[in-house]
């Protein structure tokens, strides 16, 4: 038969089994706003029954709570972060696209924005006609024409500094992935030591999936938990972003960056950020399975629409010469040209060369042939290879809008030069070009050749004199290709700038301060629909600020569909994980309701071994 004392010990059972429930349901209480907890739950089951050997056979002996098990469900996990990956990418690329959207587009319909300008420029020129002699409408006009490359340098400028911010924050971005890195591998620590005796780290492990939730913002992250075979030994977890390992269980991996030597485009700013693997292994910064912030900031950063310089490259071994010819539709432009003038990247293969300066000619049928100057040596002889500059990055970024403005730029200035270097001014002298540029770091102006269709030839850099300076002609101007000029640097010739008499309005030489030949001319070229494959000036940049536009709605509706489906997957994990407070309330009631009874049975207990002890005569 039972020891005299069996009943206690199963009242003692229950008592200490769902003094556990109840504790873990106050846990559950206190971590209701815990962020990335998840609800816990005591997993209980009868103890062994006992055979007596009576004809009633076995006894139960109560019960026993086996282990505390997290609600977290994996699945939803996983959902939850590619669904943040995917929100966190298209959250940053739209903040991004609003700041160009703002630099691109006008204030208000009076003033601002390089549309605006243009056209008061156009009027004020319009207006001329009345009055070709009249000074002062002429320094209005030179006045609106500045007004017109200021405010295509205040976008570029501001194009850039935004370039800058979205470098600095892939090494911010860099420095969260890496400190995520090592808390996870810390924990991972933690929680093997406390499992290895067979217990459950509930709470490490919630902070090690918050921490997982926070770092798939940044990027695409894959979470592989590998049970030890055989049950033996510590479980492997992997977490993986862009297919490589950053944490593999107690160890991890960082990311550098490294500040570049060389650009992509010729408007990048200096020293963009390359990165790479601690282990030395290159990291693939335009993997499209980079996802989150991280890929979003590349893309913005470097965004060129897909547009490289492409070629077929010949060279010698042994030689510092590259000449590529068969350049396809960028590289067959002087106007639209905008790979580095120097520190450029030629890609041959899966072989890199830094050059350092080129020079381009053009034959009389329009076919470009570079021939890049390389700082290093070839190391084997290169026939009529595929080549190109940059890397090809399928989003509208930075420096795809930096290009277009200076295709812009290059390409109105070259067909109004062309028109004011045609006429005479009113000193009766032949026009001197108008818009032209200003070397940044000394100062010196840019006047440029006529030619920018056939039969020329133009260098990267500007030439130097003996002495190594920028060689400059007899008026302290240095004269180079439209190239050079960027919306970065464009100007307004400094001399036309203080005198605007030396406008060239009159089409023919001693024609008098009333002859407007010339400036019919200039006026038409707010009209000439043959000036950009667009059509008329001011369409290229309607179509400009449009695109941004068309951009920003893309991206913004895509982010409000990521957020609709995160928002949802959340819900969903939390109906699993998440605490509920009214929930854990019931729980709370029934604990103690459960205990109470466990409280009487040793009273009824108690009662019957004092009656059977005390109160016989056995």
């Amino acid at each position: 038969m039972p020891s005299t004392f069996f009943g206690l010990n199963i009242a003692r059972s229950g008592m200490s089994t769902y003094n556990a429930v109840l504790n873990t349901t106050a846990h559950n209480i206190a971590n209701v706003k815990t962020t990335g907890y998840s609800r816990q739950v005591v997993k209980q089951q009868a103890t062994e029954a006992i055979s007596f050997k009576t004809t009633y056979g076995m006894v139960g002996t109560g019960v026993d709570a086996i282990s505390i098990d997290s609600q977290r469900d994996v699945y939803y996990d996983n959902k939850y972060r590619m669904s943040n990956t995917s929100y966190s990418r298209y959250e940053s690329l739209n903040y991004y696209m609003n700041s160009i959207e703002n630099d691109l587009y006008a204030k208000d319909s009076t003033s601002g924005g390089m549309t605006n300008s243009l056209d008061n420029f156009f009027k004020v020129v319009t207006s001329l006609t009345t009055d070709p002699s009249s000074t002062t409408i002429r320094t209005q006009t030179v006045g609106y024409a500045d007004t017109l490359v200021k405010s295509i340098n205040e976008v570029a400028n501001s194009l850039q500094a935004l370039q800058k911010d979205l470098n600095d924050q892939i090494a911010s971005t860099v420095d969260q992935i890496n400190a995520y890195a090592q808390q996870i591998a810390s924990l991972n620590k933690q929680i093997a030591t406390i499992e290895i005796y067979g217990t459950k780290a509930n709470d490490l492990r919630d902070q090690r999936a918050t921490i997982i939730d926070e770092l798939s913002a940044l990027v695409d992250v894959d979470v592989v938990e590998k049970e030890p075979t055989n049950g033996n030994g510590l479980a492997q977890y992997i977490v993986s972003i862009a297919g490589s390992p950053l944490v593999d269980t107690n160890d991890y991996n960082t990311i550098k960056y490294t500040a570049m030597d060389t650009c992509y485009s010729m408007n990048d700013m200096d020293k963009m950020y390359d990165l790479t693997w601690s282990t030395g292994q290159s990291f693939d910064k335009r993997s499209k399975a980079l996802g989150g912030k991280l890929q979003a900031l590349f893309e913005m950063r470097d965004g060129n629409n897909n547009e490289t310089f492409e070629g077929k490259a010949t060279g010698t071994a042994g030689s510092k010469t590259l000449t590529v010819t068969d350049v396809n539709d960028l590289g067959n432009s002087l106007l639209k040209l905008d790979i580095p003038a120097s520190d450029g990247v030629i890609t041959l293969g899966n072989a890199t060369y830094n050059y350092k300066s080129f020079t381009a000619t053009v034959d009389a049928d329009g076919n470009y042939t570079y021939t890049f100057t390389l700082e290093n040596a070839l190391g084997r002889d290169i026939q009529d290879e595929d080549m190109h500059i940059s890397d090809a990055v399928d989003y509208r970024g930075v420096p795809y809008y930096m290009s277009q403005l200076n295709e812009f730029i290059r390409t109105f200035s070259y067909n109004f030069n062309k028109v004011q270097t045609s006429g005479y001014d009113l000193n009766d002298n032949a026009g001197q070009q108008m818009f032209i540029a200003k070397d940044k770091v000394n100062g010196i102006e840019m006047r440029f050749s006529d030619t920018v269709k056939t039969g020329f030839t133009f260098d990267s850099l500007l030439a130097l004199d003996a002495n190594g300076k920028i060689a400059t002609d007899t008026e302290g101007y240095a004269n180079t290709s439209y190239y050079m000029m960027t919306a970065l640097n464009c100007n307004i010739d400094s001399q036309i700038a203080k005198d605007g008499s030396l406008l060239a309005l009159s089409d023919k030489q001693g024609g008098g301060v009333s002859n407007g030949g010339n400036l019919a001319k200039m006026s038409d070229l707010a009209n000439d629909t043959t000036m950009f494959r667009q059509g008329k000036p001011g369409s290229f940049l309607q179509v400009l600020t449009s695109a941004a536009g068309v951009d920003g709605s893309k991206v913004k509706t895509a982010m409000e569909n990521a957020e609709n489906i995160k928002n949802a997957v959340a819900n969903r994990r939390l109906s699993t994980a998440g605490v509920d407070e009214d929930e854990e309330g019931q729980n709370m009631i029934i604990c103690q309701n459960l205990l109470n009874y466990q409280y009487k049975v040793l009273s009824v207990m108690n009662e019957v071994l004092d009656k059977l002890i005390n109160g016989t005569a056995v």
